[in-house]
């Protein structure tokens, strides 16, 4: 097993996890991580705090430019896996170079979701996922004076601190959708409003935009909840969508993210999945459930590399930690962080 390929597709905290795993556990097998971020690894949790300006690009990378190439960990930036044949334990890469593999972990995270009644806005509503989003958003933030945040996730939860840091007048749209994976209901509502007040933010409801239009000045008139908005911009939260839609015909299992036990294995030989990509089976339960949060990304990476190994470890954790969400059990390491 020391001379083993092992291949990482996501370099977020489950793929970087992973990666280092692997690193301690064979120090003679080949490690390699495939990403489509153009930037090395970093911690996606503080890029906020890029917005804000509390933090500079050299603060989020947790590893120096040597520290790959010291731990012999070939990573492969800006390349995107098209499609995996696990007959032949090979990926097939963007610009068509294939990459063969003993064992595999599918960390890749999620992208983005915006619902389809909001699809025609999607050009206008700013979201936040990689490096380069939230550079965007501080070169755009310095110019105008107000947002629209239609949220309730941890990501909108940061960016309104963020913008309310910088002195921006804030308006927080409450939305079913957003709040995503805690429960919409009275209690949840009422406490996520008053620290948002309490902030600085102000609150209303959101169920569509009823109007919306550009303003010669550049800004935006909005018309949401049976109120008439002028905003700079629009940020849009509704959580993330497991990146799996390159795997939907290659055997694994997936429903909302690749189905795993309680191992992290896929059902394939040496092929696991980590992170917010993975459903994983909890036997209490007799049901699946999701993961949410940078703490439980980085442990899962870890776990899933282990077995990867030859170990036996279990993604636990209690069933009264798990509740249920449209129909999806979720396990999450926030709370209303804010």
């Amino acid at each position: 097993m020391a001379e083993d390929k092992f291949v990482i597709i996501g370099s977020g905290p489950a793929g970087l996890s992973a990666a280092l795993t692997l690193r301690q556990s064979l120090a003679d097998a080949a490690v390699t991580v495939i990403t489509k971020d153009v930037s090395p690894p970093y911690r996606p949790h503080l890029l906020p705090k890029i917005i804000s300006g509390e933090v500079e690009e050299k603060d989020i990378y947790p590893c120096s430019s040597n520290f790959w190439n010291e731990h012999r960990i070939f990573l492969r930036r800006a390349q995107e896996v098209k499609t995996i044949d696990f007959d032949k334990n090979f990926l097939l890469l963007e610009h068509r170079e294939t990459l063969k593999f003993d064992g595999l972990i599918i960390a890749v995270g999620g992208t983005p979701r915006v619902p389809e009644r909001l699809g025609s806005f999607r050009q206008i509503l700013w979201t936040l996922k990689t490096f380069k989003d939230a550079k965007s958003w501080r070169q755009y933030v310095a110019k105008v004076e107000s947002v629209l945040i239609i949220g309730g996730d941890l990501t909108s939860l940061a960016v309104t601190r963020a913008l309310l840091s910088l002195g921006k007048q804030v308006t927080f749209a409450i939305t079913r959708e957003a709040l995503w994976p805690l429960r919409y209901d009275a209690d949840v509502v009422e406490e996520l409003s008053r620290r948002l007040q309490v902030r600085g933010a102000r609150t209303i409801f959101f169920d569509n935009f009823k109007g919306i239009s550009r303003r010669p000045e550049g800004d935006y008139e909005v018309t949401v909840s049976g109120e008439t908005l002028r905003v700079g911009m629009i940020g849009a939260f509704f959580g993330l969508v497991p990146d799996v839609a390159f795997l939907t015909r290659s055997g694994l299992t997936i429903d909302r993210g690749i189905l795993v036990d309680e191992y992290l294995n896929t059902g394939l030989e040496n092929v696991y999945a980590a992170g917010d990509c993975a459903q994983i089976y909890h036997p209490q339960i007799k049901d699946y459930w999701v993961s949410i949060g940078f703490d439980n990304a980085v442990a899962l990476g870890r776990i899933a590399a282990l077995n990867l190994v030859g170990c036996s470890v279990k993604a636990e954790t209690s069933a009264e930690s798990i509740f249920d969400r449209d129909d999806v059990n979720v396990n999450t390491s926030w709370w209303l962080s804010f």
